[in-house]
């Protein structure tokens, strides 16, 4: 298969991806107990609409992966060792981000439908644990590092347009923060990096042979 054909599969894949972690962002806080899930988590895990809602973010993610990929193909040669760093750290961040829906959709509601085992949740010994935290704090950094070079490398170049980058920056940043401030500020963040992943989907759908 043509690489130009792979990176329009690319393109489908990345608006899709985020069509799809927009959607479960907006499931996520506003069918499930949002308020009552940060004090105690197994009231989410526990509600009938987590697993469809996980699998959701699963299969956003997944896709995300892919976009990223064939967007960074387009990119490459002119890229140079901070765009391919960028790039990296976005994948591994994505593949975190893979690892820990994966979690949340398999062993997350196993875990808190046994009452052996609850406690692990209820008394926070999973949220406070030193790997839980290393791995969170790997991801966080991942994801930061990862987002500012990859959308620098779509502001600076000239396959994209620059309001691409922009927008996935703002929105990642606002994403990020919103759950310690507010909902809409969280919801908001999402739909604005879509906004910015659908440019960089259309652009890959949209070249010429």
């Amino acid at each position: 298969m043509k690489l130009s054909n792979l990176q329009k599969f690319g393109g489908i894949s990345l608006i899709l991806g985020s069509l799809c972690l927009t959607a479960y962002s907006v499931f996520f806080f506003t069918l499930l107990p949002f308020s009552k899930v940060r004090l105690d988590m197994t009231l989410g895990i526990l509600n009938p609409n987590w697993t469809w809602i996980c699998m959701v973010a699963f299969i956003g993610v997944i896709l995300m992966i892919f976009g990223f990929t064939a967007a960074y193909s387009k990119l490459y040669k002119d890229s140079g060792a901070l765009g391919f760093l960028g790039y990296v750290f976005v994948e591994i961040a994505y593949l975190f981000q893979a690892c820990k829906v994966t979690w949340e959709l398999c062993l997350y509601p196993v875990i808190a439908g046994n009452q052996s085992s609850i406690f692990l949740f209820k008394d926070s010994i999973l949220k406070n644990s030193s790997a839980f935290v290393a791995f969170k704090s790997v991801a966080s950094i991942s994801i930061l590092l990862g987002i500012v070079l990859f959308c620098l490398m779509l502001v600076r170049s000239k396959e994209f347009p620059k309001s691409a980058g922009i927008l996935i920056f703002i929105g990642a940043l606002f994403y990020g923060l919103g759950p310690m401030l507010t909902v809409a500020m969280a919801i908001s963040g999402i739909i604005v990096l879509s906004i910015g992943c659908f440019q960089v989907g259309l652009k890959l759908m949209n070249q010429t042979e």
